[in-house]
């Protein structure tokens, strides 16, 4: 299933198509490879399928955290957030065993849609909420 944003900032229903549309970021092809290597360069591109699975995942936690989509579909800033997570999931990965990352044993764990993307995927109005 892949949904496409539109120029209005909107991703289209699944099997609508735009002429020109940006995707999902996926790793199916080599240019969805070469597309996901230009913005992401650490990306384990020399596994594909573990890629794939990374992206797969990453989409479904988006939708699944994103509010119901309206009659123009989701935001195109889900994609962006599918990207994010997707590092987000990689990096949570390559975290030792003890929780030290990076060098000097610099501390790090990466938690799942974060506070950041949740933010990308759900913004925030600035109005306060009422009852």
């Amino acid at each position: 299933m892949i949904i496409q944003p539109d120029d209005d900032g909107y991703v289209l229903a699944p099997g609508t198509s735009l002429p020109g549309a940006t995707a999902w970021y996926a790793a199916d092809t080599d240019a969805d490879l070469e597309r996901l290597s230009l913005v992401w360069s650490d990306a384990p591109t020399e596994n594909p399928e573990l890629l794939e699975f990374i992206l797969d995942t990453a989409r479904e936690q988006v939708i699944a955290y994103a509010p119901a989509p309206g009659p123009e579909g989701y935001p195109r800033r889900l994609v962006y957030a599918q990207l994010q997570q997707a590092t987000n999931l990689w990096n949570a990965g390559q975290v030792s065993p003890n929780g030290e990352m990076g060098p000097e044993s610099f501390s790090f764990t990466p938690r799942p849609l974060d506070k950041n993307i949740r933010g990308i995927i759900r913004p925030t109005t600035g109005a306060a909420g009422v009852f």
